[in-house]
């Protein structure tokens, strides 16, 4: 399980958390929007020095689902969000060896342009075999938003991508709907 500390905090996928309660009587507050950022929802990695042909390409991620939960706690006036993203993971020709490594990140636009408004979270795992793409979870994040009013909920909306650099961006941008 991962805790994401402090204020952490085009859409392909939009959700609603499921919110739960302790007292059945009582509707819980809803849980903050979680999304998935169209151009950040693929990553497609070439190797150092290499064109953008499919012999270069050293790995492909893709955010396929998440899955959450949250609940409020009015004495201290947070949201604790749990989420686990999943991820597809494919190595390609020019990968060096078995490795994938890639992050994604976090953002609630509400807190910026505190750092602690988006959070880097790395992924590195071994693949058995080079040719095959792979399901992977990562670990539980477990985020405390701070919401002095719950009214205000809707305010903290949560964005998930993956971390890319601007030509991997402008990759994706200039070839999607092509995957």
């Amino acid at each position: 399980m991962r805790v994401v500390a402090g204020s952490i905090v085009a859409i392909l996928i939009a959700g609603m958390l499921s919110a739960c309660s302790s007292d059945p009587d009582k509707k819980p507050p809803p849980c903050p929007r979680v999304s998935i950022l169209a151009d950040t929802a693929k990553l497609t990695r070439f190797r150092v020095g290499g064109g953008q042909q499919p012999a270069d390409m050293a790995l492909e991620a893709e955010i396929l689902k998440y899955r959450g939960s949250c609940e409020y706690d009015p004495g201290k006036k947070t949201m604790e969000v749990v989420l686990q993203v999943g991820f597809g993971v494919k190595l390609g020709p020019a990968a060096t060896d078995r490795q994938a490594n890639f992050s994604y990140f976090l953002a609630i636009p509400e807190f910026h342009p505190d750092p602690r408004a988006k959070a880097l979270l790395p992924v590195s795992l071994t693949v058995a075999d080079k040719t095959d793409p792979v399901t992977y979870k990562d670990d539980e994040l477990v985020i405390h938003i701070p919401v002095p009013d719950i009214k205000t909920i809707a305010k903290y909306e949560m964005f998930l991508g993956l971390q890319m650099d601007a030509q991997e961006l402008a990759y994706i941008r200039e070839h999607r709907g092509q995957h």
